[in-house]
């Protein structure tokens, strides 16, 4: 389907001002490696409103404190809701929000801008090229440092400006490459798992809601990812008649709380980090092509993910416990025996 004349326009428009933006204000796609006693305050700029692009910067995240174990970090994100992913991860000061609302109160955003400059960042990082707000985010808020991706005729306000090569795809992976302005360490040294570094108090204070040995399902999806109601109630009495003694949770959307089945307990909570440190009580989880799939992966808690009409080339979970199942024409039997096998309840 042709895109809207609308579409075009604005899309045309865009590149040609990041052309002219680049030719005046041009980065340094070659800067010299800045040096670890130089940063002591960061800021890592993700105004994105998805839970799975904001978990995809956790690798980033816990690269930066191992590499700076003495800075302080701050992060903007785009949704509120999702600030509870990171504000309880080591090291992280402050995460600010900028909600879309934001953009009709003048006066709040220039307060914001004003304190984000009282801060006097030695280091700001954005880990994504191709957003529009955190590029305009990053030209205006200052900064000693400013790292992030290079791309010809894209602009990109940075004094260290990094080349992504196309060898890496993931996601979550790719903002690593940026650690090569602090160092000459290969990229294989970094952990690429998403890690929200849930704490043992943060998972044991809520150990009571969770049924001792259940497997989690999470139902919904955006769009052709979402697979329907009769899918998921024939795989699980595929599942329950290969390991009858299994025990599953119905973890419900907050905005959607019908159950599958009345005889499976369901959850429901709206705290993100609190869902995290629920799931991270499971001793497994499977679900669609969405947030919450990463959300368990960053728990910790071996995730199964079902792609149907996805890559998980690009979004896969990453966990080492992880599985990302891609459906075709895998009959739901099939799909049965290949998750119950990966999880060792039964054998191949």
């Amino acid at each position: 389907m042709a895109k809207a004349l609308h579409s075009r326009v604005r899309k045309n428009i865009s590149k040609g001002l990041h052309k002219l933006l680049s030719k005046l204000f041009p980065a340094n796609p070659n800067p010299e490696r800045i040096k670890e006693n130089d940063i002591q305050k960061i800021l890592v700029v993700r105004i994105n409103y998805r839970i799975g692009n904001i978990l995809f910067t956790t690798p980033l995240l816990n690269a930066l404190q191992k590499q700076f174990p003495h800075a302080q970090i701050d992060m903007m994100v785009g949704a509120p809701f999702t600030s509870t992913l990171i504000e309880s991860m080591p090291q992280i000061n402050k995460v600010y929000a900028f909600p879309r609302k934001l953009l009709k109160q003048p006066l709040q955003i220039l307060a914001l801008k004003k304190e984000l400059k009282n801060n006097s960042y030695d280091l700001l990082v954005t880990p994504n090229l191709s957003s529009t707000s955190d590029t305009l985010f990053t030209f205006l808020v200052s900064a000693k440092y400013k790292v992030g991706f290079y791309a010809k005729d894209v602009f990109s306000p940075l004094t260290h400006a990094i080349s992504a090569t196309s060898e890496v795809k993931h996601e979550a992976v790719k903002p690593l490459l940026l650690m090569s302005a602090f160092s000459s360490a290969p990229l294989s040294s970094y952990e690429p798992y998403l890690d929200i570094r849930l704490s043992k108090d943060e998972i044991h204070a809520v150990s009571s809601d969770i049924v001792s040995g259940s497997i989690g399902i999470f139902r919904d999806a955006r769009g052709d990812k979402k697979l329907d109601d009769t899918w998921w109630i024939a795989l699980l009495n595929a599942l329950q008649t290969l390991a009858p003694q299994l025990n599953f949770i119905d973890i419900l959307d907050p905005n959607n709380t019908i159950p599958l089945k009345d005889d499976i307990h369901t959850l429901t909570e709206k705290n993100l980090r609190t869902l995290a440190a629920k799931i991270a009580n499971l001793n497994a989880f499977i679900c669609a092509d969405t947030g919450p799939m990463h959300l368990a992966s960053a728990s910790k808690t071996p995730t199964v993910a079902l792609f149907k009409v996805t890559s998980p080339v690009y979004y896969g979970t990453l966990g080492k416990k992880d599985l990302s199942l891609v459906l075709k024409d895998k009959s739901i039997e099939n799909i049965a025996k290949e998750i119950l096998t990966h999880l060792g309840i039964i054998s191949a």
